[in-house]
Formats: C-alpha cells, sequence, structure tokens
C-alpha cells in the first residue's frame, strides 16, 4: 500500500538451512549481516513458518542479507506518524520497511515471499471488503478491536495479505491510532500452494513479533492465532 523504497538486488543469498541455525563459513562481518537477517526473518515467521515456506518451495531458497532491521522500521513508523496531521487532505506518501524477504536462490523470475511494515496510507476502518476503482473487495478477518486481518487479489491478479494495527505513537496526533494504523503485508509468488490460512497465520504472528517493540502507547493486544480473536 505504502510507497516502497527501490533496493538494490543481492548479488547472493543465504541458505534457509543457516536460517534455522546451521554453520556456515563466513567472515566476521558477514556473520554479523547473516545473524542480523536471521534474527529478524525467524523472530517474524517463527521456527514453523520458516519450515513451512522450505516445505512448500521446489528448489533451493534463501534469505535476502538487503532486508532492514526491526529497529530501524520502528523509527521510520514513528517518525512518519508523527509527520501526519488531522488536517492533512491528501493521501500520504508513506514509505515502509521490508523485514523479511525469502527467494528462490538463483531464479531468473525473482520468485520471493515477502513481509514489509509501515504506516498505512488507509484508516484503520477502510472499507476493504468493498470495491475501488483500483483494488477489487477484499476478505477480512476482524481479530479484535486494535487488529484485523485483510487478503485478496490486487489489481494485477495476485494475492495480497495483510495485517492492520492500532498503534498509536507518542508524540503523534491522537487521531493517528485511527487514521495512520500500523500495516504490515506479505506477498507471495514463492510457495506452490495459495493456503490462505497458513499466509494469515503467520502474517498475524510476524504482526505480535513487531508490535511487541513498536512501543505502542495503547498497548494494542496481538493475540498468537487467529483461533484466539476477539477474546482481548
Amino acid at each position: 500500500m505504502g510507497l516502497v523504497s527501490m533496493r538494490k538486488t543481492a548479488a547472493s543469498f543465504l541458505s534457509l538451512v543457516v536460517l534455522l541455525g546451521a554453520g556456515a563459513c563466513s567472515t566476521d562481518n558477514d556473520s554479523k549481516q547473516e545473524t542480523a537477517t536471521e534474527s529478524t526473518c525467524e523472530k517474524l515467521l517463527g521456527e514453523a513458518g520458516v519450515e513451512w515456506v522450505k516445505n512448500n518451495t521446489v528448489g533451493e531458497t534463501g534469505v535476502s542479507p538487503d532486508s532492514d532491521t526491526l529497529e530501524s522500521a520502528k523509527s521510520l513508523f514513528h517518525k512518519q506518524a508523527r509527520s501526519w496531521k488531522p488536517s492533512t487532505e491528501e493521501v500520504p506518501t508513506f514509505s515502509n520497511s521490508e523485514l523479511c524477504q525469502v527467494v528462490k536462490t538463483g531464479s531468473p523470475s525473482g520468485e520471493s515471499l515477502s513481509i514489509r511494515y509501515g504506516a498505512s496510507v488507509v484508516p484503520f476502518d477502510h472499507p476493504f471488503d468493498q470495491d475501488s476503482p483500483s483494488i477489487p473487495a477484499r476478505t477480512v478477518t476482524p481479530i479484535n478491536t486494535d487488529v484485523k486481518l485483510v487478503h485478496g487479489k490486487d489489481s494485477k491478479e495476485k494475492s495480497k495479505y495483510y495485517v492492520y494495527v492500532r498503534c498509536q505513537v507518542e508524540g503523534a496526533s491522537t487521531a493517528q491510532r485511527d487514521e495512520v494504523p500500523l500495516e504490515g503485508v506479505m506477498t507471495d509468488s514463492l510457495t506452490e500452494k495459495e493456503a490462505v490460512d497458513a499466509h494469515l497465520k503467520y502474517l498475524l504472528q510476524s504482526a505480535r513479533a513487531v508490535t511487541r517493540g513498536f512501543q505502542c502507547q495503547n498497548a494494542p493486544k496481538v493475540p498468537l492465532s487467529i483461533a484466539d480473536r476477539g477474546t482481548h
């Protein structure tokens, strides 16, 4: 949804086995980069999520070393949330942070599973389940008063999965919590099966990991699973 900054394509990718903790030969600098990437991807997807991606992908997979950190993503979200003003009439052009990208190693077509987080350009109560000129109606799964999941096709008929969290940022307008919520987006052209439940499960899990460190003043409750929705 937000404006995504262009990134330089990584020349090589780490084995997904490394993500699961196996050792690898590298320089000290490479090890520091690998550790940062590993901890972010595995924290978002969890070990079960990593295995799910691996088991539903044909061919070798790896993680991009060119992802953002949770700390830099939080800093960007806070900055953009504070910059928003209730009197703003134009649709904001927020950017988001790519926190994890799993790819098919050596694939020229660029299949990947990506998770991004950032400030949403639409409010929490946006009518996602209604058609718009550019995007068909999507399915909304309310979790609780602070969290909702959304999924559907984009204008190019590609499946996308979203999570929205009402996250009040310190120093931002009180209206920001509803008008500029935290948005997580998962896109997937990597796994073989279009399993909606699995995608939403691991996206919700990633939102729990992200909001834990984003210092939301309203302390939104992100449950462990969709089955726990409505309990907070």
